[in-house]
C-alpha cells in the first residue's frame, strides 16, 4: 500500500510536518508512506496549468493509493497554502486525482483544540464536487498543545493519549484504503 503524507503549509518549522514524519516512521511496516510537503508551489489561479512542481504532486497522489493531510489551523480554517495546492489537485483543470481517492484527515495545533476547525474545513473541501475524495468517516485526531504533545528535538509524539488515538484512526485508515481497492 502506498500513501502520502501531506505536510499541510509551507512554514519552515511546523508541527505537522513531524507529525507526517512520526507517522511514516510508526507504520511503515504497513504501508510504504512517503511525507511529501506543498512549499514551493505556486498560488492557484483559475487559468493556470501549474508548473513541474504542480504537475509531480498530481503525480504523486495519482499513484498513490490513499493520502492523509495533516493540517494546522490558521484563523480557524486551513492555511492558503494547503487550499492552494487542494486546488490544484481538483478537478478544474483536468486534474481529477481527488476523485475518488481514500483521504484521512489530522492535524495538530498548539491550543487544546487540535485543529478541530481546520480539519472540518479541511473535510468539508475534500468532499467538495471538485474534489470529491473518499475521506475517512468517523475517525478524528486531534492533538492539542503541541509543544508538550511532541519532543521538539526527536520529533516524537509523546502524548500517550495521542499516540493511541492515532494509532486507532491509521488502523481505520488502512482497513478503508484496503478496501477501498477492491
Amino acid at each position: 500500500m502506498k500513501l502520502l503524507a501531506i505536510v499541510g503549509t509551507n512554514a519552515d518549522f511546523s508541527f505537522n510536518r513531524l507529525l507526517c514524519k512520526f507517522i511514516a516512521k510508526r507504520y511503515g511496516d504497513k504501508a510504504d508512506i512517503e511525507v511529501v510537503e506543498i512549499d514551493g508551489l505556486p498560488a492557484f489561479y483559475k487559468e493556470g496549468k501549474g508548473d513541474d512542481k504542480v504537475a509531480a504532486l498530481r503525480a504523486q497522489v495519482k499513484e498513490a493509493d490513499g493520502v492523509i493531510i495533516a493540517t494546522p489551523e490558521y484563523d480557524h480554517a486551513v492555511p492558503a497554502a494547503l487550499k492552494s495546492a487542494l486546488e490544484w489537485l481538483g478537478s478544474h483543470a483536468g486534474a481529477d486525482v481527488m476523485n475518488m481517492k481514500p483521504a484521512c484527515v489530522v492535524g495538530v495545533s498548539l491550543g487544546g483544540q487540535g485543529a478541530s476547525r481546520a480539519q472540518e474545513d479541511l473535510r468539508e473541501i475534500l468532499l467538495s464536487p471538485d474534489m470529491s475524495a473518499n475521506v475517512l468517516p468517523g475517525n478524528e485526531l486531534l492533538i492539542g498543545r503541541a509543544f508538550s504533545s511532541f519532543n521538539k528535538e526527536s520529533g516524537e509524539l509523546v502524548d500517550e493519549g495521542s499516540v493511541k488515538q492515532l494509532d486507532k484512526v491509521m488502523d481505520a485508515f488502512f482497513k478503508f484504503v484496503s478496501q477501498a481497492a477492491k
